[in-house]
């Protein structure tokens, strides 16, 4: 089973991992007490960190002309996506409502048999 994003199989060229990224309450630390004296909360709860995917691997195509072709189809859904779609990570689970946000390759691109580039994209969910 693929790697899916929006229908379209992006990562499945070259080896890549999901990563769920913190989960939990966004907390801050409140300032003085309004009222001196009073007793107060130590953290400020929030609400809920948005859920945020970190997809990293490689991209990989037997040639320059192949791996453009990779790249230029991320680099499509940066902006294509006029509402938020679905991530699928080829083993099961999925997440839906979720915008590819960033997209940035790691490294130069590394010829041999094959032409590589390592990368990263982060995806984020809507309306959490």
């Amino acid at each position: 089973m693929p790697s899916m994003y929006n229908g379209t199989a992006l990562f499945d060229s070259g080896p890549h991992r999901f990563m769920v990224q913190r989960q939990g309450q966004t907390e801050v630390e409140p300032g003085e007490p309004a009222i001196q004296g009073q007793a107060s909360a130590r953290w400020l709860q929030l609400g809920l960190v948005q859920l945020s995917i970190t997809v990293r691997g490689r991209l990989i195509a037997p040639d320059e002309a192949g791996l453009w072709a990779l790249r230029d189809a991320i680099s499509a859904e940066l902006t294509a996506s006029a509402s938020p779609a679905t991530l699928e990570d080829g083993n099961g689970r999925i997440w839906t409502g979720m915008w590819l946000v960033r997209y940035e390759e790691t490294g130069p691109v590394d010829i041999g048999r094959a032409w590589s580039i390592g990368y990263k994209a982060v995806f984020r969910k809507v309306g959490q």
